[in-house]
This record gives structure tokens, sequence and C-alpha cells, in this order.
């Protein structure tokens, strides 16, 4: 049986279950799906994002770099107190670093250093990053160790993050340390991090004096600005 219109569309305001009803024009098509645009990634949360060449710290004052990064100073030795340290200086654009090392313990290594955290004292994704600028100088020692440092202190505490031995000269001077340079000492084994996944949440740089063995003398070496170079 057929309905007009009329009665139709009566019926339906009656019930309350129908769709707007239109006999003179086929039902429209369904709407298109709106194109949303795609996000970037986001940087992981904690984790500062990579940018542009950047400054990872200057200095100014002996416990904190403008950057918003820690320092913190450090010695270690075979056998204990064989290596100590004098507070930190601040000459000029310089941290000072100084200390002793003792060879009344006959430790066969030890170590005077300082880390100097990242900016804001987050973790910095650093993945594409190729090198490490670092103004350094020294007066008692040829080499100076630079280790690109990560968030595991049980890492960290092993010594087992990467590191170069970097030739520096009595004048302040600014080396440039490729990153793929950087790699963990060979007793290590497989404990072991290399530059790779260190850069993907670099904490600290640190730079230390060593010894290996330990024998009676002084510590002097200077750390000024460190930055990051695409």
């Amino acid at each position: 049986m057929k309905f007009s219109p009329f009665l139709a569309a009566a019926a339906c305001a009656l019930l309350g279950a129908c769709a707007p009803f239109r006999t003179d024009a086929p039902a429209a098509p369904p709407p298109r799906p709106m194109a949303v645009p795609t996000a970037s990634p986001a940087a992981p949360v904690g984790v500062q994002a990579e940018s542009a060449d950047r400054s990872w710290a200057t200095i100014k004052n002996p416990s904190r770099t403008p950057e918003g990064g820690p320092i913190a100073t450090f010695t270690f030795s075979e056998k204990q107190g064989d290596a100590s340290m004098s507070p930190l200086a601040v000459q000029g654009d310089l941290l000072v670093v100084t200390g002793q090392f003792f060879g009344k313990g006959a430790s066969q290594w030890g170590g005077v250093g300082v880390n100097i955290g990242a900016p804001r004292a987050m973790p910095v994704k650093a993945g594409s990053y190729k090198v490490l600028t670092i103004r350094l100088s020294s007066a008692t020692s040829a080499r100076l160790r630079v280790r690109l440092v990560g968030p595991d202190e049980a890492t960290q505490r092993l010594g087992c993050y990467p590191m170069v031995m970097q030739a520096v000269k009595p004048e302040v001077a600014e080396y440039r340390i490729a990153l793929d340079r950087f790699a963990p000492d060979g007793y290590c084994g497989t404990k072991g991090v290399a530059a790779k996944p260190t850069l993907e949440n670099l904490t600290g740089i640190e730079v230390t004096e060593v010894a290996a063995p330990v024998r009676d003398r002084a510590v002097s070496f200077g750390v000024g600005a460190i930055g990051l170079l695409r």
C-alpha cells in the first residue's frame, strides 16, 4: 500500500523515529571524512628535544651554569684516600679544577673530575649532533678524559659511559671532538654503553684528570664553554 507524502511525514512526526523525509530528491551521499593533519612525534616526556647548534654550558659560578646545569665534583682511586679535591673556582669564563694525587696507597688508578650537567637539569636528546666543542686547559697533564654521561647511575659509577682522551695544552683552547670518537673503556666489556644510545638521553659531560699509576702530584685544569654542533 502506498502512503502519500503527507501521511508519511505525519507518521514520522508521531513516532519521532524517522530522518527528515523527502520525495523529490534522492538521499544525500554520506559526508566525506575530514582529513586531519598528522602531528609531529613529541619528544619523550622529561627529555629536551634536539634543536640547532646549542650551548651546553657557559661558566659564571662554580655550582651551576647560567643554562641551569648543576656542576658536581668527584674523585676516585683504587685505594681510598689517594685522590683529593679543592673547592672549585671561577677565573673569567673558566671553571678551575684543582686537587691532589697521593702515592701512599700505591693505587694503580685514580682521578679528579667535574661533571657539568645538562641545561635545566633535564636530559637532552642529542642523537643528531656530530661535534662536541669544549674549552680546556691543563697545567698538570697533557691529556684530559672527556666523557658523555647518561641517566643510569650504575653505569656512571662503573665509568662505562663513552669517553675520549683529549690532548690539551696549558693555554686555554677550544677543542672540537667528533661525537663518533667516543667509546667506553675496554675494561667495561658488555657493560659499556656506546655513544649513540648515550646521546639519546645525555645528562652530563665529565672532564677528568686521571693517573695510572697514582703518584704524589698536583692537579690543575680548566673547563670553559661547552657546545653541541650539527
